[in-house]
């Protein structure tokens, strides 16, 4: 692909965000390209704009993304007129990802459904304010619906990640979900704290690891689901594809910016299959060095099925009980490994998404200061409901790293 495309401002009349020859469409490879470079200047982080093209490319390229995975969309206006070589005046952007989902009703039943996440939400500064990125939001949405689903089925839900608060995209009908994290400081090796801990060792996780724990852990999620309950539930499968693109964007940047690959893609407690825990992560490279973070992905707490139901509904300090469990040293083990991979890589801090009673216990267990930090403004996790109902009573189950996008 040809990285020669101008984006300079185009000279033309705005028309209204209320228009009705506005439309929601695909864009052409080269309207495409546009978008990058657009978005590149604002998202590209650590990497050179070239460099950023090429990660784009090489993301839209994987498993989780080929063969429809991922739809890229414009909002232009269809009454303009452009010469035919010419791409058309983008008025806005983004993009969407099939996700494979879960949904369990509230009697307990669990089908395996189609959702979207939508990313990349972009309108360029000079066109900002003009409600052009509303309008392709609530095309889009109406979109979704029908788009790429089961014959005879409709889409039941959607999500984003909002950069820019919970309002925008909640006059949309993408509602704010819950989205905290917990914040530990990386560790050198040399303080290795396990042992008065008296957490279980680890072994680190390699990619050749991930698809076996993947799929255990997508039986453990539908046993969590599969049950009757008040609410709704929904979750996103936990498939290796989907931690195999994640990790494509991390060896991408750590080969453009370090010329090193990151081999350790998490760590597992050691001990009998229903009592372990491990956890899949990745590396962010930002351009602020409080932006360079490892995330976990995904933690899984195998017996944390078994001993939820006794753990408080808020995690405190005092929570003597929950403390001597094996499940709280067995995440605490791997939060540690996640600290000395954080160290290794120079990473600001380790970030681990919506934690559980239990998890929150663990990480006070290697930084008793750890607090829930609850995030306004960055990576607010959207969910907007089209299936039965109002959508108030949907509970989002596994709402972590690995459905961002």
């Amino acid at each position: 692909m040809s990285h020669s495309t101008d984006v300079t401002s185009p000279s033309v009349d705005l028309p209204s965000h209320t228009s009705p020859t506005l439309a929601l469409v695909n864009p052409t490879e080269e309207e495409k390209l546009v978008c990058w470079k657009l978005n590149g200047a604002s998202w590209r982080g650590a990497l050179s704009l070239p460099s950023y093209l090429r990660r784009e490319e090489h993301l839209a390229d994987q498993a989780f993304t080929r063969d429809g995975g991922i739809t890229y969309w414009i909002l232009v206006d269809t009454a303009a007129s452009a010469p035919a070589s010419s791409p058309r005046t983008i008025l806005a952007s983004c993009e969407s990802l099939r996700k494979k989902a879960l949904l369990a009703t509230k009697d307990g039943r669990v089908e395996e459904v189609v959702s979207h996440g939508v990313g990349s939400v972009f309108c360029r500064p000079e066109f900002r304010g003009q409600g052009y990125a509303g309008r392709m939001m609530k095309d889009l949405g109406e979109k979704l619906e029908g788009w790429q689903h089961k014959e005879g089925s409709r889409i039941s839900f959607t999500v984003l990640y909002s950069d820019i608060g919970k309002k925008f995209y909640a006059k949309n009908g993408w509602k704010p979900f819950p989205s905290s994290h917990i914040h530990l400081s990386p560790l050198k090796p040399a303080n290795d704290i396990s042992s008065s801990k008296n957490t279980p060792p680890t072994t680190p996780l390699h990619a050749q690891d991930i698809a076996a724990l993947c799929s255990l852990d997508q039986t453990l999620l539908r046993q969590k689901i599969a049950h009757r309950n008040p609410s709704t539930r929904v979750a996103f499968i936990p498939d290796v594809e989907t931690m195999q693109w994640h990790h494509a964007r991390e060896e991408f940047a750590a080969k453009e910016l370090f010329h090193k690959h990151p081999n350790i893609k998490g760590a597992i407690s050691e001990g009998r299959e229903g009592e372990r825990a491990w956890c899949i992560w990745t590396h962010t490279f930002g351009s602020k060095p409080e932006s360079t973070k490892l995330h976990i992905l995904r933690l899984v707490i195998e017996p944390e099925q078994h001993i939820g139901r006794q753990m408080p509904n808020r995690a405190t300090k005092n929570g003597t009980d929950a403390e001597s469990t094996g499940a709280v040293r067995a995440v605490a083990a791997v939060l540690l490994a996640a600290q000395y991979e954080a160290e290794v890589w120079g990473m600001h801090h380790v970030e681990l998404w919506n934690p559980s009673p239990i998890t929150v216990l663990a990480a006070r267990e290697v930084l008793p200061e750890a607090e829930i930090v609850d995030r306004d403004e960055e990576s607010i996790a959207c969910l907007r409901w089209s299936g039965e109902g109002s959508g108030e009573e949907v509970y989002w189950v596994g709402n972590e790293k690995y459905g961002w996008c």
